[in-house]
């Protein structure tokens, strides 16, 4: 009886949750949903007859490939898959496949599993969407090995004999678009940098190519509408990309193209060069994307050009979202290692002291040893903000080039406690209330009421930099003031309309180990330099274990503070901390 009555409020908010994010989508977005609902169970019925479907869009509207040569462009598509891939090519040929740290051992390509999946996902199966990305077959087709090419003969061999349309899951695994785009854009990229390096046998390059013809034809078919943002990104990219080394595609085709191109960058790239999902992560994939388009003949000049100009400000706006261990921010969903790092795949660009990206709501702040991240924008597009996380005016805060205050990161996407936990405001180092979290979630992406943080000032100047940001919600106004120097980092929160409750907890990577803390401060050492964190307005009330994710499926330890702010009265509270060096020889 108990568990009923608790069942009921449970399904209320989910369908509430579900309305909140059902009303936010276009009549596009809904009709595309139809239309892959419809695809989906006419699948299980016919799956033969959904094939010849592909087929012949393959063979009426994708020209197959016929200009193979080396290509400035194929090569930087291809950095984005050879190097993460390049350590296991030896073991991957042999069937033992690792993603995201878990190998599963196969026995030979040609006995891999493409429905696989691991115990540490549940609902969402990142593993096997990787596995489907065939990027682990990247370095093996750039070499010269005949034994590796032979391996992925043999791995294309068995896919095509396994993925059938009526399985379940397939359209959210090996057949899913996103999945298929970066199989287009891996195997293509080092079917074309292997071409430029060594001989490679004419099976093979046929194989690949029908290969490629037959993908490229489902991405076109089933470009992802109904999700918007990065997928159609990507969708798009692979498209324009496989369609530079075949034969120009119908004029009636190029125009679809072009006008969806052009669609995507007005409605996810913001004016000052950021993906609108806010993900660092997702940015390395957008400057990936953008510089397909400006080089894309299939697209008209005019669109090019646009696509150009946005690289550039695509590419800033990424390294702005970078620390200077070269490493992306963690903020919304993102880890390092899915995309290569900004200092690797961009020509070098010196950042000011201070550099700011309005439309996107980061501030990066860079004074001698002290460097500072600072979020203070919305969450994400309001028709599908699935990627995003509650760190509202949270900062990412570096000392001598090594994190020390971190954001909770992205585990993984499955449904779950770490899920919820790591997407929660209570998580970052924002100031927040107990209790009160600004954005509904619901599953791995669902998003129903959600809010938005406004930057406020940013005033520069070779001595310091000083930022704010604020965030209204029904239960009161919270503000963050940040400055940086090279004397150090200083946090100044406060919460007006409402004191009851107000909290604060600051994550410190696990590397830096605590060696003792009191109310006002808590200092931590590696590597012999000793950093201190002093609370000069409230009380440092707990240090307690946590953990932290830079990488997916893998955990890290932390250690969380968390912070009693000062109360003025029934409404207002404050809370004041600083970061600083304590050995001042070592800065």
């Amino acid at each position: 009886m108990q568990s009923s009555r608790l069942a009921k409020p449970m399904v209320l908010r989910r369908l509430l949750i579900l309305g909140r994010a059902a009303a936010r989508l276009s009549a596009r977005m809904w009709a595309y949903q139809v239309k892959r609902a419809l695809r989906n169970r006419l699948c299980r019925i016919a799956p033969t007859i959904y094939a010849r479907h592909i087929a012949r869009v393959a063979l009426q509207k994708v020209p197959p490939l016929s200009r193979l040569q080396p290509s400035e462009l194929a090569a930087s598509v291809a950095d984005f898959y050879l190097d993460e891939y390049a350590a296991d090519v030896a073991y991957s040929a042999a069937g033992r496949i690792t993603l995201f740290g878990r190998t599963v051992d196969f026995g030979d390509v040609s006995r891999i599993d493409w429905h696989q999946t691991i115990p540490d996902e549940t609902d969402l199966h990142l593993w096997r969407m990787k596995l489907a990305h065939m990027g682990f077959l990247a370095p093996m087709i750039a070499s010269g090995s005949p034994e590796y090419h032979w391996a992925v003969q043999r791995a294309i061999e068995s896919f095509r004999l396994h993925s059938r349309f009526d399985e379940p899951g397939c359209f959210s695994s090996y057949w899913f678009p996103y999945s298929v785009s970066h199989r287009v854009l891996a195997v293509l990229s080092s079917l074309v940098v292997g071409i430029s390096r060594h001989p490679l046998s004419a099976d093979l390059v046929r194989q690949l190519a029908e290969f490629l013809r037959w993908n490229a034809a489902f991405v076109l078919a089933n470009i992802e509408h109904e999700l918007n943002n990065n997928h159609v990104e990507r969708n798009l990219a692979a498209l324009c990309f496989y369609f530079e080394f075949s034969d120009r595609p119908g004029a009636g085709l190029c125009a679809q193209v072009d006008a969806e191109v052009r669609r995507i960058m007005r409605d996810t790239i913001l004016p000052d060069g950021t993906q609108i999902e806010r993900s660092s992560m997702y940015q390395g994939l957008s400057v990936m994307a953008l510089k397909i388009f400006a080089n894309a003949t299939v697209l008209r000049e005019e669109t090019r050009a646009t696509a150009s100009a946005l690289y550039a400000k695509a590419s800033r706006s990424w390294q702005t979202m970078s620390h200077p261990d070269g490493e992306i921010a963690l903020f919304n969903d993102s880890w390092c290692g899915e995309v290569p790092s900004p200092v690797r795949i961009l020509r070098a660009r010196p950042l000011r002291q201070c550099e700011l990206l309005p439309d996107a709501g980061y501030v990066r702040l860079d004074y001698g040893p002290y460097f500072a991240l600072f979020d203070a924008g919305p969450i994400g597009p309001s028709w599908n903000p699935a990627h995003g996380h509650a760190d509202f005016l949270s900062v990412e805060l570096d000392v001598l080039g090594i994190r020390f205050v971190v954001d909770p990161g992205t585990y993984q996407y499955s449904t779950g406690a770490r899920r919820t936990r790591e997407r929660a405001a209570q998580s970052h180092n924002g100031p927040c209330w107990q209790g009160v979290e600004p954005v509904e979630y619901w599953g791995c992406f669902k998003v129903g009421r959600q809010a938005i943080a406004e930057l406020g000032k940013v005033e520069c100047s070779e001595r310091d930099a000083r930022a704010s940001g604020a965030l209204e919600l029904q239960e009161g106004l919270v503000r963050r003031e940040l400055r940086v120097s090279a004397e150090g980092i200083r946090v100044a929160d406060s919460w007006r309309r409402r004191s009851a409750g107000a909290q604060l907890s600051v994550t410190i990577q696990g590397e830096w180990l605590l060696q003792h803390w009191t109310p006002r401060s808590a200092s931590f050492s590696r590597d012999g330099v000793q950093v201190r964190l002093d609370v000069a307005a409230g009380a440092l009330v707990d240090a307690r274990e946590g953990d932290w994710a830079c990488r997916y499926l893998e955990s890290r330890p932390a250690t969380v503070l968390i912070i009693a702010p000062e109360y003025s009265g029934a409404e207002d509270a404050s809370a004041t901390w600083s970061v600083c060096v304590e050995n001042a020889a070592v800065v």
